[in-house]
């Protein structure tokens, strides 16, 4: 029998210390060379997403023209964005040609559909907003992100009402404002003013239809001074204690205004038939209180109570967390957290096919009842996408305070962006002590936005470089836009690629799928009231079917 050597005898192994640094260059200087990633067109048509929508389209409006009365079906709004998502990224619908000067290496780049139900396209703009964001908007100073959820009986009003959810908005940042100011005057700054970035959120993870906002405020008070320009006067973070006092008064304040909005018999209030265009439609109401409820499955809820976190609030049904922040020399971070409440509502990469028909979407992280995927029928994920497609003309970004257009103290915040070097203008007094510019050269205007180009996103957010020639790295120029499909068949024929889309499979029988129930005589439950009748007092403790908290 084989004798087992004591861990004294046992050979000792070499520290890393000791080993040779070894340094392996498939050419000389690599190693020191920038990194990025090679440019590889998107193609859309081979993603789950893309097929559910090319199958199952036509049968999706046909079931909305048998549901309504007079067969309008769905808003014009929703099935151009499903049209639009079909030809995104399509070379048969178009493209531009770049041509490297040095070796001739050609490329096609498609057209994209620019639409806000492609989640390419919303990233795109979200980078763009983001980036324009951090570089000409919001001045150095550290964020807090304010996130601001309702109770569930507020939600479907929310969903379809613009005006409300204007008004909410409204007084939740003045409600907010107020509490920055006072808190900035018991530290002995009695004139700073503040302002915010807000996000409004329609979604969760799980294509729930959730609206919420994301507030980005800065942390501190932009102050006047002397010579007549501006600066910021950070303030300690808030306790627990304090933002449970804010959450109080927040709370109070939203369930006055949403008791009016919901009052049956409110003849007097001006703005409670300002709904959106989206009530007009007889399907929104149907697709919207599905939309509302959870996807996941019910399940047995933990014994364990959840830990708190931290700066997080919730009262009467409505939930305040402030505890996310990012500090003013962290402009990077700044642009990922604008980005994420920019951020699209799913993502393509988590859906796929599963083997019965139905569509299997990942979930991003576990739930609290341990599921990490759901399904979905595929006309009901696509009602359910509807849903969350914002009604046209809805501004998902909001500017208030120091940050809207016509403020007042936009002067003093340009000021502090200028350049020091910029002679500062004559300040004279204002009633109540407030100084603001007067006379005297005014501050530059900041640099117009302009939409930032689709290869300098790539390269700032993905870090890639779409002009670059996979060849021999020089930077490639364009030769033309092609939108002639004449001209467009042509290339694309003699290139050996599809000269059309793929083609639309026609309307199916209603009768096969036993999923579709819009009937719109008969709501599905309390959400199909349009928020004005039958909802439940805010956190009664009772939550919709199959919601999660």
């Amino acid at each position: 029998m084989a004798t087992v050597p004591s861990p004294s005898q046992q050979p000792r192994r070499p520290s890393t210390a000791a080993l040779p640094q070894l340094v392996y260059e498939r050419q000389p200087g690599a190693a020191a060379r920038p990194f990025t990633l090679r440019y590889r067109r998107r193609q859309p048509e081979k993603t789950a997403l893309y097929a559910v929508v090319r199958d199952h389209l036509e049968t999706f409006l046909q079931e909305g023209r048998d549901a309504t009365p007079a067969g309008g079906g769905h808003p014009p709004f929703v099935e151009h964005e499903f049209r639009r998502y079909l030809d995104c990224a399509q070379l048969a619908r178009g493209f531009a040609r770049l041509r490297c000067p040095s070796c001739g290496e050609e490329r096609l780049v498609a057209f994209s559909c620019k639409g806000r139900l492609c989640p390419s396209c919303w990233s795109r703009r979200a980078a763009d907003l983001a980036a324009d964001l951090v570089d000409r908007v919001l001045p150095v100073a550290r964020y807090r992100q304010w996130v601001l959820t309702f109770p569930w009986e507020l939600r479907y009003a929310l969903s379809t009402d613009r005006a409300f959810f204007s008004r909410m908005l409204g007084v939740f940042l003045r409600t907010l404002f107020a509490w920055h100011r006072y808190r900035g005057r018991r530290l002995g700054v009695p004139d700073g003013q503040t302002g915010s970035v807000s996000f409004l959120q329609r979604f969760t993870a799980s294509l729930t239809l959730f609206p919420h906002v994301h507030a980005l405020v800065p942390d501190g008070l932009l102050v006047p001074a002397p010579p007549g320009a501006a600066t910021f006067v950070p303030l300690p973070g808030p306790d627990r204690d304090e933002l449970a006092g804010l959450t109080a008064r927040i709370v109070r304040r939203l369930s006055a205004v949403a008791r009016r909005r919901l009052a049956p018999d409110d003849a007097d209030d001006d703005d409670a038939g300002e709904v959106g265009a989206e009530d007009d439609e007889p399907l929104v109401p149907a697709c919207t209180a599905e939309a509302l409820r959870s996807p996941t499955h019910p399940a047995p809820r933990p014994v364990e109570a959840p830990a708190p976190r931290p700066l997080c609030i919730a009262l009467g049904g409505f939930t305040l967390h402030a505890a996310r922040t990012v500090e003013a020399e962290d402009r990077v971070g700044l642009e990922r957290l604008c980005r994420y409440g920019l951020r699209p509502p799913f993502s393509v990469e988590r859906f796929s096919l599963a083997p019965d028909g139905r569509i299997r979407y990942e979930l991003r992280k576990t739930t609290a009842r341990g599921q990490t995927e759901v399904f979905f029928q595929p006309t009901a994920l696509l009602r359910r996408l509807s849903a969350l497609l914002p009604a046209p003309n809805t501004q998902m970004v909001r500017y208030h305070g120091l940050f809207a257009n016509r403020s007042r103290w936009r002067p003093l915040l340009l000021r502090s962006l200028a350049p020091a070097a910029r002679s500062p203008a004559p300040v004279v007094p204002k009633p109540g002590g407030t100084e603001v510019p007067s006379g005297g050269p005014e501050p530059a205007p900041p640099p117009r936005r302009r939409r930032t180009p689709w290869a300098e996103l790539l390269r700032r957010v993905l870090d890639v470089d779409a002009l670059k020639c996979p060849q021999c790295a020089t930077p490639m120029v364009v030769l033309a836009f092609l939108t002639d499909a004449r001209v467009v068949a042509r290339i694309l024929t003699h290139l050996g690629l599809p000269t059309a889309p793929p083609p639309l499979a026609r309307a199916r029988d209603p009768f096969a799928d036993a999923s579709i129930d819009l009937d719109p005589q008969e709501p599905a439950d309390e959400f199909t009231d349009h928020g004005r009748v039958g909802v439940l007092p805010f956190g009664s403790g009772r939550a919709p079917p199959n919601v999660d908290p």
